[in-house]
């Protein structure tokens, strides 16, 4: 097959992405297929050298690196005659502009087949407000939140009387977050009820987007799922030595534990992964996603979010639960391309 694979992007995971794009390339290029790399923020002229491309995973890029993008590169990048052959395109990107729909909609209107979710879907599970409320819906346990206006947060600031207002309604423990952001970008949690911890989060979630989730805390274990198809792959428990699943955990070799199968009573593990098809399939997903759960001591299970385009670097989970499956990571990459 002729493949092209975007990767990079506008978003702050946009280094994440180089190193998904570069492994999934190279993974489909040992497997016999025709294979090209580009990075729609350059547009046109985003052609990747495979041979000699080395991604930084490991650093976030800077404001002023995201603002020198335009979007108006995505629409290029899609007209571009690098794609005027190609069967299928294979995204690797994540975030902004990439997992939220917009790509998916531009290559639908020039009649280009890619992997994973269609366009609403992605834009769906890029919000985890959207996310959440259909989570309500469907039945699907989900930890209790309150949202802000980030343009009432910036002009007026946090004042304590909110602060208080949070730890009275969602407990002394919170996780802030932006809605529309991954891999763990403008987190915070508070673990202790501290004020000004809770102000700062606000105010740091508040840069990312129009919304800001507060949401409960849930003590215990984090479990993901993924979904391939419609079947789920063997859970991973996800261990920190910090006990925060941050960006550093997640793209630094060896600063994270990863129990995969994960250690579970079966009827425990059967309820979670139905809960991750049931997830998967409310939001409307295609081919393939990874869902995020906490699990606490009674062995509940509250779903975090769905994630569209899950990373796929050395360090990532969804190549893990495959492996766990017995399905290599080129063997992988072509599955998702089938089941899209």
């Amino acid at each position: 097959m002729n493949i092209a694979v975007l990767m990079g992007g506008h978003s702050a995971e946009r280094n994440v992405s180089f190193a998904s794009g570069k492994a999934v390339a190279e993974a489909l290029q040992g497997r016999g297929h025709s294979v090209i790399a580009l990075d729609p923020a350059q547009g046109a002229q985003g052609l990747i050298n495979l041979a000699t491309f080395q991604p930084e995973a490991g650093r976030e890029p800077s404001a002023a690196e995201l603002a020198a993008f335009h979007p108006k590169s995505l629409v290029e990048c899609v007209q571009s005659p690098h794609l005027s052959n190609v069967d299928v395109v294979f995204l690797a990107l994540h975030g902004k502009y990439g997992e939220d729909g917009y790509i998916q909609a531009l290559l639908d209107i020039q009649g280009i087949r890619y992997t994973g979710s269609k366009m609403l879907s992605s834009s769906i599970a890029m919000s985890k407000l959207a996310s959440k409320r259909i989570f309500q819906s469907s039945g699907i346990p989900t930890p209790a939140f309150i949202t802000l206006s980030s343009a009432s947060i910036r002009e007026g600031g946090v004042d304590y009387d909110l602060t208080d207002e949070l730890r009275s309604e969602l407990g002394e423990a919170l996780v802030v977050k932006p809605d529309g952001e991954g891999s763990t970008v403008g987190i915070t949690i508070v673990t202790n009820g501290d004020v000004d911890e809770i102000k700062r989060g606000i105010e740091e979630a508040a840069r990312w987007g129009d919304i800001v989730l507060v949401e409960q805390f849930i003590a215990g274990r984090e479990l993901t799922v993924s979904v391939l198809g419609d079947e789920t792959l063997p859970i991973i428990e996800i261990r920190t030595d910090t006990g925060f699943y941050d960006y550093a955990h997640k793209y630094t070799k060896g600063r994270t534990e990863y129990i995969c199968p994960a250690d579970l009573p079966p009827d425990v593990d059967d309820f979670v992964s139905q809960l991750a098809l049931s997830a998967h399939e409310a939001l409307g997903c295609t081919a393939y996603s990874r869902i995020d759960f906490r699990l606490n001591d009674e062995f509940q299970a509250f779903c975090l979010e769905v994630n569209t385009l899950p990373g796929m670097t050395g360090t990532s989970l969804v190549p893990k639960s495959a492996a766990a499956a017995g399905i290599d990571f080129g063997e992988l990459c072509e599955k998702i391309i089938a089941l899209s």
